[in-house]
C-alpha cells in the first residue's frame, strides 16, 4: 500500500510539472551581496516593480497577468536585471498569486485558490505543492526557521519548506475563526512567535484585534497566547520581544518578553503619543511629534531600549523635511528623509537621502543621495519611503503603496 500511495504521488508531481513552467535556471546561481547588512551603501540598483522579495542577490517578484498573463513568480538577477528563472501555474487559467515567502533555499507561494507551491531557490524546480481552503480573501505564506507557515480558517499551518510535510496545526480560539498571518519568529527551546489578525473582514467581530501565539513548533501545541492591537501597530524588538500598545488602556505602552513558559510584560514605554515604527537590535523607534497632531508626518524620530524602556535617543528632521519608515538590521537604522509632502506635491520631483544610523545611539553613519522621484498619485501627503527587505549585503527602498520602481542600496 505504501509503494503504491508514493507512485501515486510522484504520478501527480509528474503531472503537475508536465502542466506548469519551468523555465530553470539562466547561469550561475548569484552570490550575495554581502553577508551583512550594508554598513556605507554607494551603489543603487533600480529594478522594475516595487512589491517584491530580495534574496542572495535576487529580486523575487510575482509576474504582471495583466501584460504577461502569467500566474506565476520570477527571480530576477539584480547585477544584470535579468530573469534568472521563472515559474508559471498552467493547471488553471485564473489563479493569481496571493503572497509568496522566502529563505536562503526555498521558495513557497500561495494562491488565491488556495494552492502552497514550494520552488528551489537556485534551480526555479518544484519542489513540492499543498491544497489549503482558500476563503475570499488575501492570505500569507512566511517562512521561519525551516518551516513554511500559512493560514487556514480557525487555525495556523505550518510544513516543511523542503518536503512539504504538513508539521503541524495551531488552532486559534473560537472567537478567532478568520485569521491573516501578520508575521512568524522562531525562538529557542522549539518555540514559534506567530502573530495574527483575527476577522480582518469584519464579518465575525471587530477587525483590529490582533492575537499572539506561542506554538511548540513540534506539536503545534499552543503552550500560551495573548490578545494585542492590530499587528501592524506593534513592532518587534528583537526575537523575543514584542512592543504594543495594551489592548485595554491604549495610552499604555508594553514591552513585552515571551518564552517556552509565558508571555509577560517587562517594561512600559514614556510614550504620550503612540507610533511604533521599527524594532530590532535591541531598540523600538516612534516617528511622531508630540506636538505635531496630524499622524500623516514623522519628523521626530524617538529611541527606546527594549531591555528597560528607557528613552535613548532622539533626532528631528530639518524644516520641510520628514522621515519615510525605517528599518533596524544588525545594529543599523536605515531610513530615507525625504521632503515633507502635501497634496501640492502631486506630480512633483524630489530627491531624498537614504541614512544609515547607529541603533543604541542615533549617530549618523552613512548618507546616500537617491534619485529624483516622482511622487505620482494618490493621497500624496501620505507617501512614504519604506524600507524593505535588509538581506545579503542589499538594503530595499520602495514606495509604502507598492507603486513604482524599487531602488537597491549595497556597499
Amino acid at each position: 500500500m505504501v509503494i503504491l500511495l508514493s507512485k501515486a504521488a510522484l504520478a501527480l508531481d509528474d503531472w503537475y510539472m508536465s502542466r506548469d513552467v519551468f523555465t530553470g535556471a539562466h547561469g550561475p546561481f548569484p552570490a550575495a551581496f554581502a553577508t551583512e547588512a550594508p554598513v556605507a551603501p554607494e551603489h543603487l540598483i533600480r529594478s522594475p516593480r516595487n512589491r517584491q522579495v530580495l534574496v542572495h542577490g535576487l529580486s523575487l517578484r510575482w509576474t504582471d497577468m495583466y501584460m504577461d498573463e502569467y500566474n506565476g513568480i520570477e527571480a530576477v538577477n539584480l547585477r544584470t536585471g535579468k530573469e534568472y528563472w521563472h515559474y508559471e501555474r498552467r493547471d488553471v487559467d485564473d489563479s493569481l498569486v496571493w503572497h509568496f515567502g522566502a529563505s536562503g533555499r526555498t521558495v513557497v507561494t500561495r494562491f488565491d485558490d488556495g494552492k502552497l507551491v514550494a520552488l528551489d531557490l537556485r534551480t526555479g524546480k518544484l519542489l513540492w505543492h499543498a491544497e489549503i481552503q482558500a476563503g475570499d480573501r488575501g492570505r500569507t505564506v512566511k517562512i521561519a526557521g525551516g518551516q513554511a507557515v500559512t493560514e487556514d480558517p480557525g487555525a495556523v499551518r505550518a510544513f516543511d519548506e523542503r518536503d512539504g510535510r504538513n508539521l503541524w496545526t495551531a488552532k486559534t480560539p473560537d472567537w478567532c475563526p478568520e485569521v491573516f498571518l501578520n508575521s512568524v519568529h522562531t525562538l529557542p527551546d522549539h518555540l514559534t512567535a506567530v502573530h495574527v489578525l483575527c476577522n480582518g473582514s469584519g464579518r465575525y467581530g471587530p477587525d483590529d484585534v490582533g492575537l499572539l501565539l506561542g506554538v511548540d513548533n513540534r506539536t503545534g501545541k499552543v503552550l500560551w497566547q495573548q490578545r494585542t492591537v492590530d499587528p501592524d501597530l506593534t513592532a518587534w524588538g528583537d526575537g523575543h520581544t514584542l512592543v504594543a500598545p495594551d489592548p485595554d488602556h491604549r495610552r499604555t505602552i508594553q514591552v513585552l518578553d515571551m518564552n517556552r513558559q509565558r508571555i509577560a510584560p517587562r517594561a512600559t514605554l514614556p510614550l504620550d503619543r503612540w507610533n511604533m515604527i521599527a524594532g530590532g537590535s535591541g531598540t523600538v523607534l516612534s516617528g511622531a511629534d508630540p506636538k505635531h497632531r496630524s499622524g500623516r508626518h514623522d519628523t521626530l524620530l524617538r529611541a527606546f531600549d527594549t531591555a528597560d524602556g528607557r528613552p535613548t535617543w532622539r533626532l528631528r528632521a530639518p524644516s520641510g523635511q520628514e522621515y519615510g519608515l525605517p528599518k533596524i538590521a544588525q545594529g543599523r537604522v536605515y531610513v530615507v528623509r525625504q521632503p515633507y509632502l502635501t497634496e501640492a506635491d502631486a506630480c512633483c520631483w524630489f530627491q531624498g537621502e537614504l541614512l544609515v544610523l547607529d541603533a543604541d545611539t542615533g549617530r549618523l553613519l552613512h548618507t546616500l543621495r537617491l534619485p529624483a522621484q516622482s511622487v505620482g498619485g494618490g493621497a500624496v501627503d501620505y507617501m512614504k519611503f519604506v524600507i524593505g527587505d535588509i538581506a545579503d549585503g542589499a538594503v530595499g527602498i520602495g514606495w509604502g503603496d507598492d507603486d513604482g520602481d524599487l531602488l537597491v542600496a549595497t556597499d
